[in-house]
């Protein structure tokens, strides 16, 4: 179902009293496999204080996590979306660049992602919004 609708349906059916231990061991293994053995290993062996993720990338890996991402506007491309519908002018769909790091990296992260938006100036600030 679009929007994830089947998602919310199953999660209602689910036992909270019965179905805690399920949960509490996936949530561990999601911590395990995508923070200590997944980004904090990446930036550790690499020697590396964050990762950059085009759109779409990475996201779930942070979040299963809970490390923090920070987004860099980056553009805009034109919008897939297709067929549209006679008549239709589809505008640009805007673009970001997500850097992560490991937990309580948010400081050295906005370092980043400045050093990064003013290296490249490449952020179109809307025109509602100068």
């Amino acid at each position: 179902m679009k929007y994830g609708q089947a998602r919310l349906d199953i999660s209602d059916e689910m036992d909270l009293v019965a179905d805690r231990a399920r949960y509490l061991t996936d949530r561990e293994k999601d911590v395990r496999v995508s923070g200590t053995e997944g980004i904090d290993a990446v930036l550790r062996r690499h020697r590396l204080d964050a990762l950059m993720f085009l759109p779409n990338a990475g996201v779930s890996t942070a979040a299963k996590a809970g490390y923090p991402t920070v987004i860099v506007p980056f553009g805009f491309v034109p919008n897939a979306a297709r067929p549209f519908p006679e008549g239709f002018a589809a505008k640009p769909s805007p673009l970001g660049i997500r850097f992560t790091g490991t937990a309580c990296s948010e400081p050295r992260l906005i370092e980043i992602a400045y050093a990064f938006e003013q290296a490249t100036k490449r952020r179109i600030p809307p025109h509602e919004f100068p």
